[in-house]
């Protein structure tokens, strides 16, 4: 039995007092809120007829899927298979899946990496192929990845490009969403900020949420400093129900260094053949997992 979502008590609808006669309004087809992969293609698949205004708290380039860098997996080789994907994604999960939205997810992979592609990414090859690797879970080599283990950065440069030139989308960095702004239960749009030209109102006749990096609220994490949950806070402010916010994952590897940010070690180097070992130079993982250091994240 599913448990039900948790539900707090939220005393205020809107972060801050504002009137609407003396802010700015601005109307606009759809309203897409976050500007990683999820928001640039959301914005990308909009019809060009209609216009789009995506915001980001950020500058364009620096949203959290920039910092990825492992790769990306699908069944791109002839040798594997999507019930094989499917099998260690659910075995990962210990249960705890959805098994109807991962096969989903796993059947669209290898399209949806064929149409970063068509976007420009330019994955890693060999030999005319793209070049894929094993990692943590997975029984078969199935991850493409791109400039090493800068995927992200790859990702997002080719997405980001392609946004800028598409005439109907317009990018707002630095712009910060306050609140989604609701009436009779829909959402109309969102209260923004921006340092040049203070609040705003974005009035949408469809608003998509793409934010909700959450891992700088905690005190060790591999995110950049961006990931604050505000896509969760304005979220549930509206009123949205939460679910699932326990699954928090924290990439294994890091390099620690004290009093410095925390540098994620890609999880491609463990797929490669690297082994952990403790401060007396024993390998530890076996201990734990028959698949050693390619065990699942969480078991790392």
């Amino acid at each position: 039995m599913t448990a039900p979502p948790l539900q707090l008590a939220c005393h205020r609808r809107y972060l801050v007092p504002f009137h609407p006669k003396h802010i700015p309004h601005l109307f606009t087809d759809v309203l897409v809120i976050g500007a990683g992969i999820a928001g640039i293609r959301a914005a990308l698949a909009v019809d060009p007829s209609l216009r789009v205004v995506v915001v980001t708290k950020d500058a364009i380039q620096h949203s959290n899927s920039a910092y990825a860098q492992g790769g990306i997996a699908g069944v791109l080789d002839p040798l594997d298979e999507i019930a094989n994907h499917v099998s260690d994604t659910l075995a990962a999960g210990k249960g705890l899946c959805d098994n109807e939205f991962v096969e989903l997810v796993v059947r669209e992979a290898p399209d949806r990496i064929r149409e970063l592609i068509d976007f420009g990414t330019q994955f890693d090859e060999v030999n005319g192929h793209l070049a894929l690797t094993l990692e943590g879970g997975h029984s078969h080599p199935r991850v493409a990845h791109a400039l090493g283990d800068a995927t992200g950065q790859e990702v997002m440069r080719a997405m980001n490009l392609r946004a800028g030139q598409a005439a109907n989308i317009d990018l707002w960095p630095q712009t910060f969403t306050i609140d989604l702004l609701t009436d009779e239960g829909q959402c109309r749009g969102a209260l923004v900020w921006n340092s040049n030209h203070g609040r705003t109102f974005v009035w949408a006749k469809q608003t998509i949420l793409c934010t909700g990096g959450a891992g700088a609220l905690y005190r060790e994490t591999t995110n950049p400093p961006i990931a604050t949950a505000d896509g969760q806070a304005i979220a549930f402010r509206a009123g949205c129900r939460l679910r699932d916010m326990e699954f928090m994952q924290f990439h294994p590897t890091v390099l620690y260094i004290a009093g410095s940010s925390r540098y994620l070690i890609t999880e491609a180097v463990r797929g490669e053949g690297a082994h952990l070992v403790d401060c007396h130079g024993h390998r530890f993982m076996p201990d734990y997992d028959p698949a050693g250091e390619l065990a699942p994240r969480d078991v790392v």
